[in-house]
């Protein structure tokens, strides 16, 4: 009978150990931003990465890399779409709505152009993310890493509902899951980032504190790496501590 007890407290504390570490994300956040709740990961909600990948050619104007949040319209993130991606853009695939607990998000999130959910693209390439805000206020935007560390940043003030834009830097491998929160929770959106030369890597590395090494550029860009708040500079870098 003890034997019994004990292998039956055993698997449930295996069990425990299984469930905590299927969901390995943080909800810690800073600076007064709102507790997200923790996303379910790509795997355990069976998402494949899609065949599509992006590659680094996108990047934004040299207006809007220096806003966090910008104007945009319904038209822009639909006519986003490439040519080539028109029939995968009515993929249901890669336009599931996820949403928080409870089930309620009054605010839309796409990658690349609407109404897709689900991207992949190559190390450092830029996405545009489409918001669609049902209401105004303060925009907080959270992104948790394949390590399970979560990014917050303030995106801005918004006084008037409507569609927005900012951009999506891929700077480690793995999955990336992103959400804003603007009076109300947006659904999350999901990215799968390609390593080095587009090969498949490892979806959790441990954590790097420092972004992977950029190739090799004829002019010297820099870099603001959100999650510890240095800049790094291309090839010949040092690193200044950010605000």
């Amino acid at each position: 009978m003890k034997w019994t007890v004990l292998i039956i407290a055993l698997m449930m504390l295996l069990c425990t150990n299984a469930f905590g570490q299927m969901n390995p994300y943080s909800s810690s956040t800073t600076g007064g931003a709102p507790t997200p709740s923790t996303p379910s990961s790509a795997e355990s909600l069976g998402l494949q990465v899609p065949t599509d990948v992006t590659t680094s050619q996108q990047a934004p104007s040299a207006q809007e890399s220096t806003q966090t949040l910008m104007s945009a319209s319904q038209d822009a993130a639909y006519a986003s779409a490439p040519a080539e991606s028109r029939a995968i853009a009515a993929n249901p695939v890669y336009n599931k709505m996820i949403v928080p607990t409870g089930g309620y998000a009054p605010n839309s999130l796409y990658i690349s152009y609407a109404p897709r959910t689900v991207a992949s693209c190559n190390l450092y390439a830029n996405l545009p993310l489409w918001m669609k805000t049902t209401g105004t206020g303060n925009i907080w935007f959270y992104e948790w890493y394949p390590s399970g560390m979560l990014d917050t940043n303030y995106a801005g003030n918004v006084y008037y509902p409507g569609w927005y834009k900012r951009w999506f830097f891929a700077d480690t491998p793995g999955w990336h899951i992103l959400q804003y929160y603007c009076n109300g929770w947006s659904n999350y959106a999901y990215i799968y980032v390609s390593g080095p030369g587009g090969y498949w890597v490892n979806p959790h590395p441990s954590q790097n504190p420092v972004p992977y090494p950029y190739p090799y550029w004829d002019s010297q860009i820099t870099y603001t790496y959100p999650p510890t708040g240095h800049t790094y500079y291309s090839y010949q870098w040092t690193t200044s501590q950010g605000n």
